[in-house]
């Protein structure tokens, strides 16, 4: 689609705040006027608009891509989202470790066990590790811990949960990322380091650095979306 407006601005409401094109409210693919409660999120939102040139790129404005599945997807599918991204503690990725070689196991409890000390201390959810790659059954209260701090998240912070626990396959990560435990370059670090100890060994190809690259991006994206909505 081709830009058809020439000035993206923010217009204030009753605490909100709308992303309005030469006056007129932008609406989600859902319809809904992208109007947030954020004054520095809304800022940003417009900014992506007013940064585009000749064609409209969603590709080039990730804030807004976020904020359109906050106000679509979460808010109207909020129970399925919290389940989604609680049950990863079932199978989070930081609980199956390898049983050799002896520098990659050092490696994984080194990088991985604060992040798991951190979840039980904070959230009172300590999950139980393994060097199986059989399922493990974990317990019942640290699921429900987890389920619980998923839960108390608004629509916002949920949303910017649910992508980076599914990026980096791992609710640990996720929840430790929201809560400034670790940034964004940490959780991708944490999440690719059985990839890239391999790559250290054999060598990694182009396509793989790319991969790493867009995820250390969109999890970036997510850092600052969350920043700003607040």
């Amino acid at each position: 689609m081709k830009r058809f407006y020439d000035q993206a601005a923010v217009a204030v409401g009753d605490n909100a705040w709308s992303v309005v094109l030469d006056g007129r409210p932008v609406k989600t693919p859902a319809r809904l006027s992208l109007t947030v409660p954020y004054s520095r999120l809304a800022e940003a939102l417009a900014a992506e608009w007013q940064d585009q040139v000749g064609e409209i790129d969603p590709a080039t404005m990730p804030l807004t891509r976020l904020a359109n599945t906050a106000l679509d997807r979460t808010a109207s599918r909020r129970q399925q989202v919290i389940e989604e991204v609680a049950g990863y503690g079932q199978c989070d990725l930081l609980c199956y470790r390898a049983a050799s070689p002896d520098d990659l196991v050092e490696r994984q409890a080194r990088e991985w066990q604060p992040i798991l000390d951190w979840l039980a201390d904070t959230h009172a959810a300590p999950l139980a590790v393994t060097p199986d790659i059989a399922p493990l059954e974990q317990k019942n209260d640290p699921l429900l811990a987890i389920y619980s701090a998923v839960a108390r998240q608004n629509d916002f912070f949920l949303t910017g949960l649910h992508a980076a626990t599914t990026i980096c396959g791992s609710v640990a990560l996720g929840l430790a990322l929201i809560g400034r435990r670790i940034d964004a370059a940490e959780a991708s670090a944490s999440a690719l380091l059985d990839e890239r100890y391999q790559a250290d060994r054999w060598g990694v190809d182009v396509d793989a650095e790319a991969r790493w690259a867009a995820q250390d991006a969109e999890l970036a994206t997510i850092e600052k979306f969350l920043s700003l909505a607040q």
